[in-house]
């Protein structure tokens, strides 16, 4: 599994044991990818949003997994099923942790 790049990034850590991670990833094609957050030892919630158009090719990216600070992502097609193997588009992550 590759490393995606990161593009972008605003770590925020509020009163508590909390931080919010908001990361800027180029997309990558394939069947997965791993982002690092290295700000964090632990991720207890993430999800992602295309930061352009959803298309035939990049519909969705999801994270798969989450094992400390580090992310599985992958990128669909439109059916929601196949990874996205041409043409990824670039995505946010908000990660929250500690």
């Amino acid at each position: 599994m590759a490393a995606l790049t990161e593009l972008s990034s605003n770590i925020t850590e509020f009163a508590g044991k909390y931080k919010v991670a908001a990361v800027k990833v180029d997309g990558a094609t394939g069947t997965a990818g791993t982002v690092t957050i290295d700000e964090m030892d632990t991720v207890v919630a993430a999800f992602c949003s295309l930061a352009a158009a959803p298309t035939a090719d990049c519909a969705e990216w999801v994270v798969t997994d989450i094992s400390d600070n580090v992310l599985t992502c992958i990128g669909y097609e439109d059916d929601m099923a196949t990874a996205c193997t041409q043409n990824a588009i670039d995505f946010y992550l908000l990660a929250i942790g500690y």
